[in-house]
């Protein structure tokens, strides 16, 4: 069986981030209903608080993760795609201040840029910024705000575009009112879509929307968000750039950042994607010390233990030690075989059978399939050698790593690259986390091709109809999805009692696979549902998680805790005017 033909393998050429003027080339039909009544809301407001009309909208979506968990950041594929809820920041350049302002300036050649959220919790502010800089005189809030994330934007955009301006006269003042459907702290990537959002708004008012490739946008995205101090991998930003409908997003980071879409097959019964939010809330910028940033600095010592057991010589510094790139060290240029001396009155007859085990690094010899699974297989057999054993799931200590590693405690914190982080108990569970890792990437794998292998030879579009019984193939799918939840439950400790709570009852409720998704410590589930129990899979989820745990939740915050979804399109800018579902 072979794979149709993907409308585009974004892995090189120029694509530059889109630009629309109807909301159907935004949404996909089944997430437009609604949507042209919210964009009109959206114009209305920004009219009514500041008397001009919008100019553009910049469109950044969420994603949900369907398997692939932290590992991304270990230098691992991922299979994201974006969801129809989004972050929408609307804008006008303006010569004046707008109606009852109270800021002064701009200073000479500065923007004053105004910033508003429709939501009222969200406190206005504003900041002077000049538009032909490379931002980095521009501060940060001294306290994380909301704010925070476009700010960090800004600052990547202009960094990257300020050396080749041709003619450009930014504006004195700029409008902003921001918008968002994706929850915050859900685990549905609300922070990378405000980031780049706030990336592609600058990119826009300094006209350079059309010489800026999307993968430049996700790297800038990608390292504007580690300015509000978290160490994202890139999957939550590629996937907000590049998504397609109906396809999820094969993401590889290694050797440089690409995204493969794979087209959703039309099955018999055919299935949804439902997320059901946990409405615990994960705030990576706060609590990264005890659990995102540790558990990069957790993989990246495995990375250089695992190194050191092989006797390899990882990429400096010691910060950009990834379990990936010591795949690609060794296998590409792997150790010679150890020298052993000639044995004395070597034996004259060998038994007739011997026994095997499975090949090991100290050999010399690559495999003859290059396989990337082949090459997971392998090193999480010598990993689990190497880091593994009786007692090694509690963890160890910095002392004991450094011993192991022949350095001083001190040396280890340039792991951090500037991370704060603080085990609990004080120990690094390596072992635990980096079985979780290799694991979690044979899946990925797996997962491809499971939904490769559903299109015959003949299609070369997507919306083939598999065999008449698809079951087998949403089953093994299924699995994989519930082995990636028990995974990140166990080896990672992602996860948390309300999620796997809400896991257990979607499995109950006809799931055939559940898991978390994104960072974890609360968030969101994704769960494989036959299109036909959708209704009935979340009546349960409503009734048997939301109404014990947050009987007050009005209907439109349950209709937000708990939806259905279908990949959508990524990132764009879209020309203002009245917005029309039926454009």
């Amino acid at each position: 069986m072979t794979s149709p033909p993907s409308p585009t393998v974004l892995r090189s050429g120029f694509t530059p981030i889109p630009i629309h003027s109807a909301l159907s080339e935004l949404y996909t039909s089944a997430s437009l209903v609604g949507q042209g009544a919210r964009w009109d809301r959206l114009a209305a407001e920004f009219k009514q608080r500041y008397g001009v009309d919008v100019e553009y909208v910049a469109r950044a979506p969420g994603r949900v993760n369907i398997i692939g968990e932290h590992i991304d950041y270990a230098g691992f594929s991922v299979l994201p795609a974006a969801i129809e809820r989004d972050t929408l920041v609307a804008y006008a350049a303006s010569d004046t201040p707008p109606p009852g302002s109270t800021v002064v300036g701009p200073a000479p050649g500065q923007t004053i840029v105004h910033l508003l959220n429709t939501d009222p919790k969200y406190s206005a502010t504003s900041f002077q910024v000049d538009l032909k800089s490379d931002g980095k005189s521009l501060p940060m809030p001294a306290e994380h705000h909301w704010s925070s994330y476009f700010i960090a934007g800004t600052k990547g955009i202009l960094s990257h575009i300020h050396s080749s301006y041709s003619t450009f006269t930014p504006p004195p003042h700029l409008f902003l009112l921001v918008t968002g459907s994706v929850p915050a702290g859900s685990g549905l990537s609300s922070s990378a879509a405000m980031t780049t959002a706030s990336a592609i708004t600058i990119l826009q008012v300094c006209g350079r929307r059309g010489s800026v490739s999307r993968k430049e946008v996700t790297q800038v995205a990608i390292e504007s968000e580690r300015l509000v101090g978290v160490n994202s991998g890139g999957m939550d930003q590629a996937a907000s750039v590049f998504s397609l409908p109906l396809h999820l997003l094969h993401i590889e980071f290694d050797p440089t950042l690409s995204a493969h879409p794979i087209a959703l097959p039309k099955t018999n019964p055919p299935f949804s994607f439902v997320i059901a939010n946990s409405l615990v809330q994960s705030d990576k910028a706060t609590t990264a010390k005890h659990c995102y940033n540790l558990r990069v600095v957790e993989t990246k010592l495995g990375a250089l233990l695992l190194a050191e057991h092989l006797a390899l010589q990882l990429p400096l510094p010691y910060s950009s030690a990834t379990y990936s790139s010591l795949l690609n060290t060794y296998f590409t240029s792997p150790p010679p075989a150890p020298h052993h001396p000639p044995v004395e009155n070597p034996p004259t007859h060998l038994p007739h059978t011997l026994p095997t085990a499975p090949a090991h690094p100290s050999s010399s010899l690559i495999p003859e399939l290059p396989k990337r699974t082949h090459e997971l297989k392998l090193m999480l057999g010598v990993a689990g050698g190497a880091l593994g054993g009786p007692g090694k799931e509690e963890g160890v200590t910095w002392e004991e790593v450094a011993e192991k590693l022949q350095v001083e405690v001190g040396h280890l914190k340039e792991v951090e690259g500037g991370r704060e982080v603080e085990p609990i108990g004080g120990k690094l569970k390596i072992w635990s986390r980096a079985k979780h890792v290799f694991t979690e990437a044979l899946r990925v794998y797996h997962f491809r091709e499971l939904l490769e292998s559903s299109f015959s030879p003949a299609i070369v579009t997507p919306g083939h109809v598999s065999p008449p019984d698809s079951m087998p193939l949403l089953t093994a799918l299924g699995d994989l999805m519930n082995q990636s939840q028990d995974s990140c439950r166990d080896d990672y400790e992602c996860s948390c009692p309300e999620v796997d709570e809400l896991v257990a009852l979607a499995r109950k409720s006809g799931a055939l696979g559940s898991r978390v998704t994104g960072a974890g410590w609360g968030g969101a589930t994704v769960s494989l549902v036959p299109e036909a129990q959708v209704d009935g899979f979340i009546k349960s989820l409503r009734e048997g998680y939301y109404a014990k745990r947050f009987p007050n939740l009005t209907e439109n915050e349950l209709n937000d805790a708990c939806f259905a979804t279908k990949p959508e399109a990524g990132a764009c800018i879209y020309r203002a005017g009245e917005a029309k579902e039926d454009d």
